[in-house]
């Protein structure tokens, strides 16, 4: 008889702690994707908002200081160049920044760069697709 009073008193107990929710919590680590200043360009910006938004100086390399065993960045402009493009009569500035930083010691290639094209002082096309529209109707 104590040994049924035990187990009806006993089934309980184990019942309940079983019961008890666990909180599960899963960790997911995602690394922030860094947006670049071309992301925040806008069709129809002048070209002042542009350049306010995309100038900015950008590490090409390091020049080193043998005396005092220390690096200094080299910055240079990442407006890498600038251009008139005349495509059936109509005159457009086609500006190109860097828009990453290049290796140590890279050349910068022509389809690295982020091409910005302006009409009249206002931003038309952004990218090398928006370029590439421009330039098919020159044909």
């Amino acid at each position: 008889m104590k040994r049924l009073l035990g187990m009806l008193l006993l089934v309980p107990v184990l019942a309940g702690c079983s019961s008890i929710p666990v909180p599960v919590v899963s960790v997911v680590s995602v690394a922030p994707v860094a947006a670049l200043p071309s992301d925040r360009l806008s069709i129809g910006m002048t070209r002042a908002e542009v350049v306010a938004i995309m100038a900015a100086q950008i590490v090409v390399g390091y020049e080193m200081n043998a005396v005092a065993g220390v690096s200094k960045p080299v910055k240079a402009q990442n407006l890498y160049s600038s251009e008139l493009v005349v495509v059936k009569g109509a005159t457009y500035q086609v500006d190109r920044y860097i828009v990453r930083e290049p290796a140590p010691g890279a050349k910068v290639a022509l389809d690295a760069l982020f091409p910005v094209v302006y009409k009249d002082g206002l931003l038309t096309a952004k990218g090398r697709d928006g370029l590439a529209g421009i330039m098919a109707n020159e044909k």
